[in-house]
């Protein structure tokens, strides 16, 4: 279980993860930070009065100042008013970067929004290991993709297994082999379903409850005692060919770090697709 886990934001996304987080009992305390101090006060009295009504006992707490919030095993990066502009530029992106870097201390840096890639790389940029900092929005894509498999193929969405690389949800790739229902690969059930469901959860960026369950879920692997793979973006030094820019990847998760980056196999289609991403992401950065 972890000590502290501090949550940048008081919004739907951060109140959200919160919730979850305390219903899970991966940490004896969480912490909701905004500068509406009244809102995050008001937000984690909410989540902790439901304690004895969900059966859990974790201490949720609303302050307006990071350095008010105590050292955190993880400071999960949510719904900030630092990160609402649509286009973060890459001068804004360090500058937000810096601050979390101070913040984080000996802890994991888990970003759960849409501007986890550039975050990544800022953080890295400033000094943080990249095994310390990982974007969850890629775990809510995949599930998405995987509802959307399982409504092509009429089964239960648990049912179906998928992994999702690249940049989603604007450059997603999912390797063939890697979707499959009961073991099968499902492009030898039905074989443009995969590309379908792929253009249908591409169209539309994953919600706050979404990307709320998948920061959950990351953080759950972070305090796991063994080793999970989860997709999620990560900085990469050399693996898929690709170094110095952050993408959608299978990251091993173990001892509460980023324990290494899963290389899957890629057909030659995907493997373009996946350097497009990459190309993609570095002229974001422009």
């Amino acid at each position: 279980m972890l000590g502290n886990v501090t949550i940048l934001g008081a919004g739907d996304l951060a109140a959200t993860a919160a919730r979850r987080l305390a219903e899970l009992e991966l940490t004896r305390r969480v912490v909701l930070v905004d500068a509406e101090e009244g809102k995050a006060r008001g937000k984690a009295l909410d989540i902790a009065q439901s304690g004895p009504v969900e059966g859990f006992d974790v201490r949720v707490d609303g302050v307006a100042r990071l350095d008010a919030a105590g050292a955190a095993d993880v400071l999960l990066v949510a719904d900030t008013p630092a990160l609402e502009d649509a286009a973060l530029s890459p001068a804004r992106a360090r500058e937000v970067a810096r601050d979390l870097v101070g913040a984080v201390g000996a802890g994991t840096l888990v970003l759960a929004g849409a501007h986890a890639p550039a975050l990544v790389e800022a953080a890295v940029a400033e000094g943080l290991a990249r095994d310390r900092v990982l974007g969850s929005a890629p775990i809510a894509f995949a599930a998405a993709l995987r509802r959307r498999l399982a409504t092509e193929l009429r089964v239960d969405p648990r049912e179906v297994t998928a992994l999702v690389l690249g940049l989603p949800p604007g450059l997603p790739v999912a390797p063939a082999g890697s979707a499959a229902l009961g073991g099968v690969p499902v492009d030898r059930l039905a074989g443009p379903s995969l590309r379908r469901a792929l253009e249908a959860a591409g169209k539309r960026s994953p919600g706050p409850v979404a990307l709320a369950a998948a920061a959950a879920r990351l953080v759950q692997a972070l305090a796991g005692t063994g080793a999970s793979v989860l997709p999620a973006f990560a900085l990469l030094a050399g693996e898929y060919g690709q170094r110095g820019v952050a993408l959608a990847v299978p990251a091993r998760i173990a001892a509460g770090r980023l324990d290494a980056v899963v290389e899957a196999d890629l057909q030659p289609v995907e493997r373009v697709a996946f350097d497009n991403a990459a190309e993609r992401r570095r002229a974001q950065r422009i």
